[in-house]
This record gives C-alpha cells, sequence and structure tokens, in this order.
C-alpha cells in the first residue's frame, strides 16, 4: 500500500489494521461523530457506530469455518454475480463470489460536503480462482460514504467481457436491532413477497412487518425507501436504495440458527437483514462494456422525533 494513501487515511482518522478475519486487514475509521470498521476479506463494511448510538449493523461472535467459502454474519455483505445457491453449479457457494475474496483500498478522502470517503476495488483479473468460476471479466467497486447521520454504500459492477454477464445480486445488511420479536419494518405494505419459508408461495404483505423472524422472503417491484423501528434502542433506521428491483428480508428464526454451526443460538434475535437486491425475476443482464450500480442509503433518527 502506497504512501500517500496510508497519509490520506491517517488525515481522516484512520489505519489500517491487521485483522484474523481470513488475515486480511481491516480500515478503521475514527472520528468524533461515528467510527467505521471495513474488512476487505470480501470487502465488508463491518461496522458503523454514530456517537452515543448502538452499531447500526450486527456482527455475530461466531468466526465461521476456516475454508475460502465458509461464511460469516456481520456487516454488509455482497452477493455478486448471483444470489443464493448457484443455478447450475452446486459445489458453488452461496451468494456469489465477491464476498470471500480480498478487496484493494484504493481511495481515501472527503467529499465536498466533508462526508468521509473510503473506496475499494475487486477486479476478476488479479483472482485466478475467480476467473475459473466465472467465465466474465468484470471489476467491482465499493464507494463508502460517512457522515454522524449514517451512511452510504455504491456499489458497482463493470462487465469488461464482450458478452452480456446474468446478475442476481444484493446487499445483504445485517440491522443490529435490540430484538427481533418487537422490532418493525415498515414500507411494504401490499408489496408482493416470495416466501422462501412457505415453499416460494407468492403472497401480499399486508401492513407492517413484525415479528422479524423466522423469515425469509423476497418483495419484488419493492419501493426504493423502508425503515426499521425499533422500540429497544428507542430509534428508526431509514433504509433507502437505488438501482434495486428487490427488498429482501431474512432472518432464520430460533430452530434454524440452532442447526446452523456459522452462528450461535441467540444471535437470530439481535438483527434483521433487510437488502438491497435484484433476484429472482428481478435478475438482469449488463452488457458488454456496461456499469450497473446498486446504492444503499442508511440514516437513523430518534423513534420518537421531538
Amino acid at each position: 500500500m502506497n504512501g500517500r494513501l496510508m497519509q490520506e487515511l491517517e488525515e481522516l482518522g484512520g489505519e489500517i489494521r491487521p485483522a484474523s478475519l481470513k488475515k486480511c486487514d481491516e480500515i478503521i475509521i475514527d472520528q468524533p461523530g461515528f467510527s467505521a470498521i471495513i474488512a476487505l476479506w470480501g470487502g465488508h463494511l463491518e461496522s458503523f457506530v454514530p456517537a452515543g448510538q448502538e452499531d447500526l449493523l450486527f456482527q455475530s461472535t461466531n468466526q465461521g469455518g476456516e475454508g475460502r467459502f465458509a461464511r460469516r454474519h456481520f456487516g454488509v455483505p455482497v452477493c455478486w454475480p448471483w444470489f443464493g445457491a448457484h443455478d447450475m453449479q452446486s459445489d458453488y457457494p452461496a451468494h456469489g463470489l465477491a464476498r470471500y475474496f480480498r478487496w484493494e483500498f484504493i481511495e481515501a478522502g472527503h467529499f465536498k460536503n466533508g462526508d468521509v470517503k473510503i473506496v475499494i476495488r475487486l477486479a476478476s483479473e488479479d483472482h485466478p480462482l475467480i476467473e475459473e468460476m466465472w467465465p466474465f471479466a468484470f471489476e467491482l467497486r465499493q464507494v463508502f460514504r460517512f457522515s454522524s447521520k449514517g451512511f452510504r454504500v455504491n456499489f458497482s459492477a463493470a462487465n469488461l467481457s464482450d458478452k452480456p454477464m446474468p446478475i442476481s445480486e444484493a446487499l445483504h445488511t445485517y440491522f443490529n436491532v435490540s430484538d427481533n420479536q418487537t422490532a418493525e419494518v415498515h414500507g411494504l405494505d401490499q408489496v408482493s413477497y416470495v416466501d422462501k419459508f412457505d415453499n416460494g408461495s407468492r403472497q401480499l404483505q399486508q401492513g407492517v412487518v413484525t415479528p422479524c423472524g423466522p423469515i425469509d422472503r423476497v418483495y419484488l417491484s419493492a419501493p426504493d425507501v423502508c425503515e426499521i423501528q425499533d422500540p429497544g434502542f428507542q430509534r428508526k433506521l431509514i433504509i433507502q436504495t437505488e438501482g434495486s428491483n428487490s427488498t429482501v428480508l431474512w432472518n432464520p428464526g430460533a430452530d434454524i440458527a440452532k442447526q446452523r454451526t456459522d452462528m450461535e443460538d441467540g444471535d437470530y434475535r439481535c438483527f434483521v437483514c433487510v437488502e438491497a437486491a435484484n433476484a429472482l425475476s428481478n435478475a438482469y443482464e449488463i452488457a458488454p462494456g456496461e456499469i450497473h450500480q446498486l446504492k444503499l442509503k442508511v440514516k437513523y433518527k430518534p423513534l420518537f422525533d421531538e
């Protein structure tokens, strides 16, 4: 890593810290109004803590397995270029490739309004195993934008091959909640969804979503704004997306959590995944030479504004 980049990071109150996650580094940002951690393994935004608040993102203490494709449950994993299981290769990892390789830290600085900017990239040409598993050349970038009010993730995927590239995807965000039994997801009323816990049946959302688990739903043609209301933490998280036609809600519930080896038994009570996605019938293609962007913006506010 070049000296200029390190200097720019230090000017932001940042540092690079060796981490135990697949022996990869983490980018640490510590500002008066917030702190943030980006894990270069998988390009995860791992943590975002506004001053005086609980972390907006959940991190399981379970380290998962040792293999390359062992999963951990935390932060904002990037599910790309496929969401869920691979259509044709049953031995390929769930939720694509992007979350299982080391990303490169390439830029640190400020936006014009003073927000902190961090940029990381993942290029297929840098990883022979990716080229073996995925027959399209690509470059991914994540631009993170941080302020005391919240964070943004601008994820972009460039198709560098000469063929259309089929994509399903998600920013699989684990939102930290005080209790998934009392948390509520608002903004999906009257939206049609596919219920994976009910054999893929098609349902229509009626009112708010609560309790938030067990649940595994893909809301199709979803609105670009929804929110989590959390009475325990006395806050609401406003979630805004762009380039996303699906919203996925996931929480395994008690029974499935106990069956998993990559999750602690009680983890399910502490998060709800609300994911900016393009899944199932919302899958699409990126034309040769084109770029697609998937954007996530998260703000927090008191549950009852004064």
